[in-house]
């Protein structure tokens, strides 16, 4: 099963980024209980950037370093912000499917 990172949080250094501003669309449990249908699945880049094989980020989003220079499946922010969760998986199944 490809494991997948939801970058959604990054240290900036000094603190943590996120796109969301909100407390209410920062909890993401929903969003792994999704995907963990399909994927193996992690929500926390900072702890399991070692772990993963591709990163899911959202964008524009903060810069950040890809310390292990993993591939990244580029999703448009604002679904995530619509907590269009179809729609992303359609971006990332049509990523896998041109990765064969």
């Amino acid at each position: 099963m490809k494991k997948i990172c939801f970058v959604l949080t990054v240290s900036t250094g000094i603190n943590y980024g996120s796109i969301f501003a909100a407390p209410a669309i920062r909890n993401n449990e929903s969003l792994k209980a999704y995907f963990s249908k399909y994927y193996d699945v992690s929500i926390d880049y900072i702890r399991d950037k070692d772990t993963v094989d591709y990163l899911v980020v959202p964008k524009p989003f903060t810069p950040f370093e890809n310390e292990n220079n993993l591939p990244i499946i580029e999703i448009p922010a604002a679904l995530f912000m619509k907590k269009d969760y179809e729609e992303i998986k359609s971006y990332i199944d049509d990523y896998f499917a041109g990765d064969q």
